[in-house]
């Protein structure tokens, strides 16, 4: 990875999704990037930083990000904005704009649980997860796969009002199912 000197910026490079595809903008920032981070891009366009991917062994960061206020980016606001749409060749883009498949794993009546989840970016400790619209999970640790496709497990304890107490009926209800592993 390359060193990196207090003055110098951070090179990244941004990632959005609008109207099903991907889009990129490269830009310097003062400091390196982390989930939950605003960018300006524009007057009164701020991004939030979802995901920071940084790609060993270059170091070449990529941060996939979403819009402030949760609304969606056309593809005219993205170009607006100094977004070009990315080609399948551009990898880097790819890889971080790909959904992460998660099996989310939680303890409940001397048991173990999981359901198989699609997240839209890497999952992260602290990320909660609402499963059926109804319980939430908080995820403290994450076991990743082999290279960027695999399935990730993701270890997380109920959260609210009940949460030492769910049960395996609860459980099922909630999809998730006994985890043997």
């Amino acid at each position: 990875m390359r060193s990196q000197d207090q003055a110098d910026p951070f090179g990244v490079r941004l990632v959005i999704e609008a109207e099903g595809r991907t889009w990129v903008r490269d830009l310097d920032l003062p400091f390196a990037p982390f989930p939950g981070m605003g960018v300006r891009v524009g007057a009164y366009e701020v991004l939030n930083v979802v995901t920071v991917l940084v790609d060993d062994p270059d170091g070449a960061v990529t941060c996939v990000v979403v819009d402030d206020d949760g609304g969606e980016f056309t593809a005219k606001k993205c170009a607006s904005l100094g977004f070009v749409e990315c080609g399948l060749s551009d990898e880097r883009a790819v890889r971080a704009a790909f959904p992460v498949r998660v099996s989310v794993i939680t303890f409940a009546s001397d048991r173990q649980w999981s359901k198989v989840c699609t997240l839209p970016f890497a999952p992260f400790e602290g990320l909660r997860v609402r499963m059926n619209g109804e319980k939430v999970l908080k995820i403290f640790t994450i076991v990743a796969g082999a290279d960027h496709r695999s399935e990730v497990e993701c270890y997380a304890g109920f959260e609210g009002e009940g949460a030492d107490t769910v049960t395996g009926d609860e459980c099922e209800a909630l999809g998730l199912e006994r985890d043997y592993r």
